[in-house]
Parts: structure tokens; C-alpha cells; sequence
């Protein structure tokens, strides 16, 4: 059955906010057959409150852990130095997940944190696009009392009940007793209350309910159907059904610890094919180190490929020493400073960057996400996509740019709205195996009539564009056109 997707609606992600983040972490790790505090338990080598504070550092403003006593000198010791402000409380009888969120209380009362968040310290296992979904919504639903991920799982642990009209009216436990489903709705330990549903609605609903029938414990959980039936809980699919895992045995430890191991983070190289761009190469670095790519799991490369310029460019790249330098001996052409740059990227994607101001890297994003939902084995970004010229670019540019593409129908049979576009996502592996051969400006003709040819799925997706004039150093000119047709003719019937 396909996961439900609301407690009421499901909205759109937008926006950003700045909650504070509650984390429950006051058991022993008994179970876990250790006598280090739980969350302090090593996860792959690191520890598990070490892994979520990398998790949710980009995303809330203040973290609460909430510690038994005998671990309060252990926690404040690690509070220190973690780029975010960590609170330790203390919850001194284990009476349950619910008294322990609300031992944060206090701190959520002196902040003005506008939502608060709560997850348990041993979920290190959530994906970073789900806490990047759940921040966005978390703003885009500010009135909604509760946000959340959940998923459907078999022999599920946890299962929330719903209604006919799709509402969550109850919450089974396995740990409680319930008879529970084959499959089932599961949380994934991860949880976004509004301000006021966390400092009003919730110590209403704690001072009226009972202890859970087998444990004797005081729960979260069954807070989320007493919200719903009086006002409207956000929910939203996980990335990842291992998010639901986590980390109470040694048997769980090893599953999670594999499931990381095998979602280490993935890298988008980043080729930039520079000559004479000292005017606005540093900018551009500035602007690509701005765009955050790790809610969708990604790290950058950044290679520039200097070809031969004889400005600063070389020297204000070495200024950047996150970016990789590569110095051609002499000037070759665009086409050869790029497939130099191929063959000295290592990530698992890559996207060409021309070294001008005339592409956003803040369009990577939706390029990246429908390459990664395989939407088309590439992804080009299209200038013309659902709009016409720029109101800056040149007609016989516009005109030439345009004219390409039914050109390359007529030799490729895909019609691309911009063949020209110096925006192109592969997986770089893909890129790696073309024998490419040109060494121009053609070069982006040779590689969409080498896809083609290869029955590859090119998609694409609108970006912006701010056009720049010869005055300001654009290179490309009329004879290129008809060295594209040429390239077009020439690659577009041979793999």
C-alpha cells in the first residue's frame, strides 16, 4: 500500500528556521552490553551524539540533552567546541521518553526558537535530506503543531493507526503489548512541535495520561494521535526505510554501522575550464562554496582547469585551497581544459561550470535532484526551458543557440531546448568512458551527439542565466555555429 502522506496534508518544502533540538538521551546502554553512556557509544568509530550533532548542526540554533545524573560531568565535558550551543538537563528517574522531551522545557521557554525539535540519541541513522525536508516543511507548515517523517516497514516496532479519512487516531507499541500489523506506519524517531504545541498543548496532554501498560513508562508517542484529533500533524515520507533503525542491541549497532558504511557521502566534481577570468573566477568559487549540497548527500570537488591564461586567474584560484589547480602548458582550447579536468575528477557526478558570472551553481540543486530520481541518465540545464531570449543576450546568439537544437534533432532524433547550455550533469563515469576528441567550444556539441548516439536519456531542467557581451569577455562567436553542425554530423551516428 503506497505510505500515507499526511495527518492531514502534506505540504511543499520552502523556507528555513531555526528550531532548537531536544535529544532524550538518559539511558545506560545496557542492552547494548556496555557500560559507556549510551550516547556516547561509538558508532563506526565515532561517537552517537558526535554524529547527530553533525547531522543537526546546520539546521537548529541550540541542542538540549537530556542525561541520567551519572552522566551529566561526561555530557557537559563533550558540550564544548561542537559549532552549535549544547544545554545538558538532567531527567533523574527513567519515567519515560516524554518526561524526558519535556526536562528541555526551560530552555525552550528562555529561547525563541520558533519549533522545537526532538529526536532520540540513538537514531544516527536518519538521512540528511529527510532533516533537510523536515527543516523546510517545519517552516512552510509554522502553524502545524506537529512535522514529521514516517515510513511503512514490515514487523514494524511502532504503527500509527489511521482513520478512514486518513488521520492518525492511534499509536500501536510493540514494546507496550499491541497486536501489531505485518506491515505497518512507523516514525522514525524524529519529531518537529510548534512552539506552542510544545510549551501548551504538550504538559496538557502530560498531566492527563496513564503509564504504558507493560513498560510502567511515561510516552511521546501517543501525543501525536491526541494532537490529531484536535488539529492537523504534517507528515512526510523518510528517504530511507533504516532510518526507522535504531541502536538498543548489538545486533542493531551492526546493522546500522552497515547501512552508514554504505551511505558514505557521495561527491559532485565540479570542472571549471578557465582563460583570462581573473574578473570573476574568485567570485564564482565564493559562489559555488555557498551552495550547501549535503541534504542531498553530496560533497564537492572543484577542479579549475587553468588553460594557459596570462591574467591573475591562476593566482587568485591558489587563493582557494579547497579547489584542486590544474595548470594546462599551453592554451589548448575550452574542449581540452575540460576533458583534462574529466580525467582528473574522482567524485561519482560531475557538472561543467563555465568560469564567468553567466550560470547560477545554486541551479546544481535541481539539476542534481533529477539526476539522483533518474529522471534521464543527464541532466542539462536549459536557459530557454519555459522562457524565451534574455532580455541581454543577442539575438544572432539567441537565434544560433536556438537554431542548434533542431539540428541536433535532425542528426541526433533528440531535441534538446538548449544544445549550447554550458550546464551538463553526468555521472561521471558515464563522461569518463566517451572517447572524447575535440577541442573547442564544440566540444558540448560532441558530447550530446555521443549521448544520443548511446540511447542516453538526456533531461532537462530550467535554470537562470545573466548573459555577459564580448565587451565583458564572452569568447564564442559565428564560426562556432558551423563548427557545431559540423560535430553534430560527424559524432551523432557513431557510439
Amino acid at each position: 500500500m503506497p505510505l500515507p502522506r499526511t495527518g492531514g496534508r502534506l505540504l511543499s518544502p520552502r523556507g528555513e528556521g531555526q528550531p532548537i533540538l531536544i535529544v532524550p538521551a538518559a539511558g545506560a546502554g545496557s542492552r547494548l552490553q556496555t557500560s559507556t553512556p549510551k550516547f556516547l557509544v561509538p558508532v563506526n568509530g565515532r561517537p552517537m551524539i558526535d554524529r547527530l550533532i553533525d547531522l543537526y548542526r546546520p539546521h537548529v540554533s541550540r541542542i538540549v540533552l537530556v542525561v541520567n545524573p551519572a552522566f551529566e560531568a561526561e555530557a557537559r565535558a563533550r558540550s564544548g567546541g561542537t559549532g552549535v550551543p549544547i544545554d545538558v538537563a538532567v531527567q533523574a528517574q527513567p519515567t519515560g521518553m516524554l518526561d524526558a522531551v519535556l526536562k528541555g522545557r526551560e530552555n525552550v521557554e528562555r529561547s525563541s526558537a520558533p519549533r522545537v525539535w526532538v529526536t532520540w540519541c540513538d537514531q544516527v541513522a536518519i538521512h540528511p535530506r529527510t532533516i533537510a525536508t523536515l527543516s523546510e516543511l517545519s517552516t512552510k507548515a509554522g502553524a502545524a503543531p506537529i512535522v514529521m517523517p514516517t515510513l511503512l516497514r514490515s514487523n514494524p516496532y511502532i504503527h500509527f493507526q489511521r482513520d478512514g479519512e486518513g488521520r492518525i487516531v492511534k499509536v500501536l507499541q510493540r514494546r507496550e503489548g499491541d497486536t501489531m500489523p505485518d506491515r505497518g506506519e512507523s516514525d522514525a524517531g524524529l519529531f518537529s512541535f510548534s512552539r506552542d504545541a510544545f510549551l501548551t498543548a504538550l504538559p496538557q496532554y502530560a498531566a492527563s495520561i496513564e503509564t504504558g501498560s507493560a513498560t510502567q513508562e511515561r510516552n511521546l508517542l501517543p501525543f501525536i494521535p491526541w494532537t490529531a484529533e484536535r488539529s492537523e500533524v504534517v507528515v512526510f515520507p523518510c528517504v530511507d526505510d533504516m532510518e526507522a533503525v535504531g541502536i538498543n542491541t548489538p545486533e542493531e549497532l551492526k546493522v546500522v554501522e552497515g547501512y552508514l558504511a554504505r551511505r558514505q557521502q557521495r561527491v559532485l566534481s565540479i570542472v571549471i575550464p578557465a582563460y583570462n577570468e581573473e574578473r570573476f573566477i574568485g567570485t564564482l568559487l565564493d559562489r559555488i562554496a555557498e551552495v550547501d549540497l549535503s541534504p542531498l548527500g553530496l560533497e564537492k570537488e572543484i577542479i579549475v582547469v587553468d588553460d594557459c591564461s596570462r591574467d591573475k586567474t591562476a593566482a587568485i584560484v591558489g587563493q582557494h585551497h579547497d579547489v584542486t589547480l590544474l595548470r594546462m602548458p599551453k592554451n589548448g582550447g575550452k574542449g581540452t581544459a575540460v576533458r583534462a579536468g574529466i580525467a582528473k575528477a574522482t567524485g561519482d557526478y560531475l557538472i561543467i561550470q563555465d568560469a564567468d558570472l553567466e550560470y547560477d551553481p545554486r541551479d546544481y540543486l535541481p539539476m542534481i535532484e533529477a539526476l539522483l530520481e533518474r529522471k534521464g541518465d543527464v541532466v542539462y540545464g536549459s536557459r530557454y526551458l519555459g522562457r524565451g531570449k534574455h532580455p541581454n543576450q543577442g539575438l544572432a546568439a539567441y537565434l544560433g543557440g536556438r537554431s542548434l537544437s533542431f539540428v541536433a534533432l535532425a542528426l541526433t532524433r533528440q531535441y534538446l531546448t538548449d544544445t549550447v547550455t554550458a550546464y551538463k550533469l553526468f555521472e561521471r563515469a558515464d563522461l569518463a568512458s566517451l572517447p572524447l576528441e575535440t577541442s573547442g567550444f564544440e566540444l558540448d556539441h560532441e558530447i550530446t551527439a555521443r549521448l544520443a548516439a548511446q540511447g542516453k536519456r538526456i533531461v532537462e531542467v530550467p535554470i537562470s542565466y545573466a548573459p555577459r557581451s564580448k565587451a565583458e569577455g564572452k569568447k564564442i562567436g559565428a564560426r562556432d555555429w558551423f563548427i557545431a553542425v559540423r560535430t553534430f554530423w560527424r559524432y551523432g551516428r557513431t557510439a
